[in-house]
């Protein structure tokens, strides 16, 4: 079977336009359309369905006397010519379990993705949105309010952009508190150093060059959604605490916010009298702003995240076993014994003394 698909333009110039017409992020010089712009994307992917069915596409200049371009699609009728794992089956779903129950966890991510190319988006979307939500934008003035209005949970961006470039997007991200929390991958045609290091100076999580590989995005896109769920886990005890608070380490965005932090509640864990209103003057930033922070960060409201850390703080000493419960419990701010005890018991699931018991020699 093949199907034609002929225009009345200029045709191609050569022969090497041709050949090269399917490689991905090609773009032909010899238009003068080119202000209409384009991704090279197009054509390559139309080839890689083609030939994902065991067909062929190719490009040739008309041949009937006339004008302009022909693109010939051949396919083979029936699916005898198809590899037994090429054939989709019910029988089949259960090798693809894996993949699924990734995708079904990365369902709720909400992603903004952010190029004037909107060739690009729609193919990133098309590949993607079996794994993620996607919202796109063609500028980053109008990501910047879609940032500010909405809840994401990245930012996928272009550099090259119209009323506001990607670097300049990211300067406002990274310098917004409310926003600064959401990971930030730039992707760029520009090959030069200097460029990615203002991307990374100014607080990109990653950078990709064009022509980048979709497995390489994806990947990414997964390390730094898994690297915000393992720091929520931190301090809400989903993850095990095996080191001192003091040890704590969060790379990335809001590095410097929750070094400060930190740093203040190790400073007053012992102070039975530290509490939420005596973090936020220490830190430096208001009580709204500490909570919404500290909740798009850990998961956690305030008072909550200072709790946790003082009871992992509490677990770490009682596996020491160098010192009693109750000298454990004014340690970590505890005024009534009671209360850490319960607290405890409430946190890991058994009480002080059971959890003693349970690492004694």
């Amino acid at each position: 079977m093949r199907l034609f698909v002929i225009d009345s333009g200029k045709g191609f110039a050569d022969d090497a336009n041709m050949v090269k017409l399917f490689d991905r992020f090609y773009q032909g010089g010899n238009s003068a359309d080119m202000h209409l712009g384009g991704s090279g994307i197009g054509l390559n992917l139309c080839r890689s369905i083609v030939r994902l069915h065991g067909g062929e596409v190719y490009a040739e200049n008309r041949t009937d006397g006339k004008t302009g371009a022909c693109f010939t699609i051949e396919l083979l009728k029936g699916k005898e010519h198809l590899k037994a794992n090429q054939i989709y089956l019910e029988e089949n779903k259960e090798k693809n379990e894996t993949k699924a129950k990734r995708a079904m966890a990365n369902r709720n991510v909400k992603i903004l993705l952010v190029d004037d190319d909107i060739e690009i988006c729609r193919y990133l979307k098309s590949e993607l949105s079996d794994w993620y939500r996607f919202v796109i934008c063609n500028n980053g003035k109008e990501a910047l309010k879609q940032l500010l209005s909405g809840d994401f949970d990245l930012v996928v961006s272009d550099v090259v952009m119209p009323e506001m470039d990607g670097i300049t997007l990211l300067r406002n991200i990274k310098g917004n508190a409310n926003i600064s929390h959401v990971p930030v991958i730039m992707l760029t045609s520009k090959s030069e150093i200097s460029d990615r290091l203002e991307g990374i100076k100014l607080g990109a999580d990653a950078y990709l060059a064009k022509p980048f590989s979709l497995e390489e995005l994806h990947l990414t896109i997964d390390n730094l959604i898994d690297n915000v769920r393992r720091l929520k886990g931190k301090f809400t005890g989903a993850l095990k605490q095996d080191d001192k608070v003091e040890k704590v380490e969060v790379k990335g965005y809001d590095e410097e916010l929750m070094e400060r932090i930190m740093k203040v509640v190790n400073e007053n864990l012992s102070d039975s009298d530290f509490n939420v209103e005596k973090m936020c003057d220490e830190v430096g930033v208001s009580r709204t702003q500490l909570h919404r922070k500290l909740k798009e960060m850990t998961g956690v409201p305030t008072s909550e995240f200072l709790r946790n850390i003082r009871l992992n703080e509490a677990a770490r000493l009682i596996r020491e076993h160098k010192i009693n419960i109750t000298q454990v419990s004014y340690m970590v701010g505890f005024a009534n014994n009671s209360h850490f005890s319960t607290a405890f018991k409430k946190y890991f699931g058994m009480s002080p003394t059971e959890y003693a018991a349970r690492y004694s020699e």
